[in-house]
């Protein structure tokens, strides 16, 4: 099936709005109060709040800091704004500082702020506590907006909670963790409520409490929210009309375009399809069709059954299984019906039952929304195929990066570190954008617990442990300190990074192995960390002792960088010790690989890989050794997740042939019509830990990597084993960096052109070439 351009009509200057708020909203109590509901502020409920004032004349500026408990949208005379705030936890609270002066005009102006607290609905990145809002103007003439007792306050009745757990069968019983979806019902809705013309003389007034309290100097010690300002940019908001109509039921003749009218007493669908993946807030305009009733279903794919879903352009035999919200109209003309949070699908169904009134659908489309990362970066080559894989892969990020990193947009939502590591070296050389990652880091760091352990995940209302991701978060801050130049933000980790490491001495044995951890002891989805030990006689494992002792010669390089020698000396040794000990018990001589215990029983491709990555395989026998791993089928084989440290050791190895041949599996994907990757099991289709080859091919096919931390030199080591041609560029933090090569024989020509004030060296069949800052032709034997 062809696919067809989406029509994207930008709304322009959403960000321009932001600014840096002062010092004295950041280091001091606010005027404005917490207002909120009188009562009800802990359950569901979907609030809304007016405040209308007067100007003499346009203001050049008008700066409000504003938040929210747990979302808001903001209108200002009519116009929408923003969604936030930025998602964080109670004593993080984010608020956004915005100039709305060009929304504004002499006389009566008004801001309109919908709240929604999810309650018991709430999804698990949701850490709130109860509905609220505050709004701080900056100056003299800003602060009557100041939240007080003077908003005007409306609880909405025309929206519930349709609530999807974990296991729906809706859900073929998956897990979902993303919150609720809508139930909005026209006949209670306040239309048109955020606008000036709308009469609020039936409203009360709001409810105040507390004042508002920036982190650290909340005066009493008494604040329920400790604001501290957002540390990101507002979110892209772009129109993307509707898809294509692919298939309709229930009309007397075949129905393949919007607008259209549904007869009275008639009960139909609509399947629409995007034709790639989105995640946007719907908009459905619809007139007429009192007592209708609309069901908006939202999938990633059809169905023949969760495990079959065939080639995803296809609808034959295949039906729409998802989450799904109810529009019910209430008769009036061009109601505009959306959502309380974005959507994420490809196919989208409306099933549709009118009754006496006729329905008119007006317009269907949706509003796309992600963090608002650029594509910097290129990557291209003699097989067209690798630069289709960088784009979906670019288009997978995207989807997985809202106001943090998720592991998947439709059924989680949810920061792992796991993933998080993946995708932030995804952004540092696809965007260079290094804002999500940074904001990442701190987060992980606000969840570590009093014993040394962060959270798997976060924001979380719900602990999970993963012990393995809190070694991942220190591998994060060591990347960020390879490839950003900034030891200032990585320094601060250093006492966290420190109980971590001192956590997990625990779990060493006597003889320097590491045991099976408490919580989830994950690696990877195929890998079975229990089973291994309960059919182990000396209960250790190699893949607990490797990944440890691979975080602390990271540490230890932080360590010394910082001049902290015996912290550093203390690390590497932990970490030889750890390897020595694998080594003389682990070390299975007949098969010329290590297992996974001591009782050599299990073999797995992991335990390999942390072997290679722990610098455990001399350097001439790397490349065959990483072969001898792949081709051995008889052994615990890595998803789509491990295949990323798959890839690192292959670089190492510098085996490009080899990670040449794993793409095979996402060129299988490919020809299955995604348009992103996924999980690597039967439930995400869109999962960013499968966009490592954005990262990948660069730092191994065009072979750009740092020399040296903060990546102030550059090393350019081409792997061309299965390549002629390779052109690629990265966003470097000093300025564009890029390399076009092409290999003939032996010989490798091209041209590698470093940023200002950066230097490197290019490396090629053991011959070295080094590179100052501006162009370099490159020619060697």
């Amino acid at each position: 099936m062809l696919r067809f351009l989406l029509l994207f009509l930008p709304i322009a200057g959403l960000s321009q709005h932001l600014v840096t708020p002062t010092d004295a909203y950041v280091k001091n109590r606010w005027e404005a109060r917490w207002i909120g509901p009188k009562e009800g502020s802990f359950q569901f409920g979907v609030h809304h709040f007016r405040k209308t004032f007067t100007l003499q004349s346009k203001p050049h500026q008008f700066v409000i800091h504003l938040s929210a408990d747990n979302r808001y949208r903001l209108f200002v005379n009519g116009t929408y704004v923003t969604d936030g705030p930025q998602i964080s936890d109670s004593r993080h609270w984010r608020f956004e500082s915005l100039d709305i002066a060009s929304l504004l005009k002499p006389g009566e102006n008004l801001i309109a702020v919908q709240v929604v607290n999810f309650g018991e609905a709430a999804p698990v990145y949701m850490m709130g506590k109860r509905a609220a809002l505050i709004v701080q103007g900056e100056d003299s003439i800003a602060a009557q907006i100041n939240t007080n007792q003077t908003w005007k306050y409306f609880l909405n009745k025309g929206i519930e909670p349709s609530i999807f757990k974990p296991g729906d069968p809706n859900l073929f019983y998956q897990y979902y963790a993303a919150g609720p979806l809508d139930i909005v019902k026209g006949n209670q809705f306040p239309w048109d409520w955020e606008k000036p013309a709308y009469n609020d003389s039936s409203w009360t007034s709001a409810s105040p409490s507390e004042t508002g309290a920036p982190f650290g100097v909340v005066g009493y010690g008494d604040a329920t929210w400790e604001l501290i300002p957002r540390s990101i940019p507002l979110m892209e908001r772009t129109y993307q009309s509707y898809g294509v109509i692919r298939r309709s039921n229930g009309f007397s003749k075949s129905m393949n375009r919007i607008p259209v009218t549904i007869p009275a007493n008639t009960t139909c669908s609509i399947l629409v399809d995007q034709q790639q993946l989105t995640s946007a807030f719907p908009e459905l305009i619809v007139s007429g069709g009192s007592g209708s009733k609309i069901k908006v279903t939202y999938a990633e794919a059809l169905f023949e059954d969760i495990r079959n879903k065939g080639h995803r352009d296809s609808i034959h035999n295949r039906s729409i299984h998802g989450v799904f919200d109810w529009f019910i109209p209430d008769g009036g003309q061009a109601r505009v019906f959306t959502t309380l949070t974005y959507r994420t699908f490809r196919y989208v169904q409306l099933d549709i039952t009118t009754t006496h009134d006729p329905l008119v659908i007006e317009k269907l489309g949706c509003w796309f929304t992600a963090y608002p990362f650029e594509k910097q970066a290129a990557f291209g080559s003699n097989d067209k195929s690798l630069s289709k894989i960088f784009d979906i892969g670019w288009h997978t990020a995207r989807l997985c990066a809202y106001e943090t990193y998720m592991d998947c947009p439709y059924w989680e939502r949810l920061q792992y570190i796991g993933d998080t590591r993946i995708q932030t070296l995804v952004s540092y050389y696809v965007s260079g954008d290094d804002r999500l990652a940074r904001n990442s880091l701190e987060q992980f760091y606000w969840s570590l617990t009093y014993d040394g352990l962060t959270y798997s995940r976060y924001p979380s209302s719900l602990a999970q442990y993963i012990p393995n991701y809190s070694l991942v978060w220190i591998t994060m801050i060591h990347d960020y300190f390879m490839y950003r130049n900034d030891p200032e933000f990585v320094e601060k980790f250093l006492p966290g990074i420190q109980r971590v490491l001192d956590h997990f001495e625990q779990y060493m044995t006597p003889d320097n192995m590491m045991k099976e951890q408490p919580y989830w002891d994950f690696l990877d989805h195929t890998f079975p960390t229990h089973k291994i030990i309960e059919e182990s006689y000396f209960k250790k494992l190699t893949s607990n002792s490797l990944f440890y002792a691979y975080t602390l010669s990271l540490a230890a390089e932080l360590f010394n960088n910082f001049n902290k020698p015996e912290l550093a000396q203390k690390y590497s040794m932990r970490s030889q010790q750890l390897k020595g000990s694998v080594k003389r018990q682990c070390w299975e001589a007949n098969r010329q690989l290590y297992s996974d215990t001591p009782d050599k029983k299990h073999f797995s491709m992991h335990s390999n890989i942390l072997a290679l990555l722990c610098g455990m395989v001399p350097r001439e026998e790397q490349a065959e050794f990483v072969k001898r791993i792949v081709e051995n089928k008889s052994i615990t084989r890595t998803t789509l997740y491990f295949d990323f440290y798959l890839g690192r050791a292959m670089n190492l190895a510098q085996a490009g042939d080899q990670y040449f041949q794993l793409l095979n599996q996402w060129k299988e994907l490919l020809d299955l019509g995604l348009t992103t990757f996924p999980e690597g099991v039967s439930r995400s289709e869109c999962h960013a830990w499968s966009a490592s080859p954005n990262f990948e091919m660069l730092a191994t096919f065009a072979g750009i990597q740092p020399q040296t931390p903060g990546f102030k030199k550059v090393l350019v080591r081409p792997q061309l084993q299965a390549l002629q041609r390779v052109t690629g560029k990265i966003p470097h933090w000093a300025g564009e960096l890029s390399v076009e090569f092409e290999k003939k024989g032996n010989q490798l020509m091209g041209n590698v052109t470093l940023p200002p004030t950066i230097s490197g060296r290019l490396e090629w069949n053991g011959k070295v070439v080094e590179l100052k800052s501006g162009s370099n032709v490159i020619r060697v034997e």
